[in-house]
């Protein structure tokens, strides 16, 4: 599995449920329920997300994360990402990654550099559209 899978899984009939679900909650409430989502899935072996903050006028993404291993929380700041609609999908760019850990700084920054981390995401699937237009 590739990290860009998490952005392209499911479909069907429940995904049209759960986005109709969805964009009924109130803003808030649509980030809590992506954090949630998150420390079940892609989080969960490393530890959780405590706090996101989703700035859609300055477009930041802020996050604090206990991980495992670590005493105290790591912030992680997505700077200028963008959403870009290019052909039938949206694209999602991270833009500047600053975290408060200046070696996971680092090794970020280098896994984006490597295209191990995309820099660029298409969005596939049509419940993970939804999310990210809604929230970003």
């Amino acid at each position: 599995m590739q990290f860009s899978d998490f952005f392209n899984v499911g479909g069907g009939l429940m995904d049209t449920v759960k986005i109709v679900l969805f964009k009924m909650l109130p803003r808030g409430a649509q980030i809590q329920k992506v954090r949630a989502e998150l420390n079940s899935g892609v989080l969960k072996k490393y530890g959780k997300m405590t706090g996101l903050e989703i700035d859609k006028e300055n477009k930041t993404i802020s996050a604090n994360l206990d991980l495992k291993g670590e005493k105290e929380s790591v912030r992680i700041k997505l700077s200028n990402y963008r959403l870009i609609q290019e052909g039938e999908n949206p694209v999602f760019e991270l833009g500047a990654i600053e975290v408060s850990r200046e070696w996971l700084d680092a090794v970020l920054k280098t896994l984006v550099q490597k295209s191990v981390i995309p820099g660029r995401m298409e969005i596939k699937n049509q419940l993970h559209q939804t999310v990210v237009k809604s929230i970003l």
